[in-house]
């Protein structure tokens, strides 16, 4: 049988803290336990045409100010932040099922693309990066 190894990485919280904001939160009402971290990860497709890369971030209610992308080689992170349309603090909600808060995705490419002509646009809830591909650098080599 294979073993499988899974390594979170978020920033670790002792069993304590997590229990005393769940019970904060339920004994509150006023504000969703879904908060209590106070981090997220939006969607995100990830496909490729000839010529490029596409990320396809699902940022619905996402201010285009507070979005980043950031570059590093192979890896492109996004960071951001959804603020509550309506002061969290005043309201009793009966049903919640959207995420605020920061957040962060990283993704790591697995194909080599030019760092200097990435393009991204924000448009209908959705952000759009496109990855311009890189010309195959591969060299054959004549064996002797």
């Amino acid at each position: 049988m294979a073993i499988i190894k899974i390594r979170v990485q978020r920033a670790p919280r002792r069993l304590e803290d997590r229990l005393r904001c769940l019970v904060d939160d339920m004994l509150l009402f006023n504000q969703p336990v879904a908060l209590c971290d106070g981090s997220w990860v939006p969607s995100l497709d990830v496909y490729e045409s000839k010529d490029a890369v596409y990320l396809v971030f699902d940022a619905a209610g996402i201010e285009k100010e507070s979005l980043e992308l950031v570059v590093e080689g192979q890896v492109i992170r996004i960071t951001g932040q959804r603020n509550s349309p309506v002061a969290l603090r005043q309201k009793r909600y009966l049903q919640m099922e959207i995420e605020y808060g920061p957040f962060e995705r990283t993704v790591r490419i697995p194909v080599a693309f030019d760092p200097d002509e990435v393009d991204a646009r924000y448009e209908n809830g959705m952000l759009v990066v496109r990855l311009n591909k890189r010309p195959n650098d591969a060299v054959t080599v004549k064996i002797t």
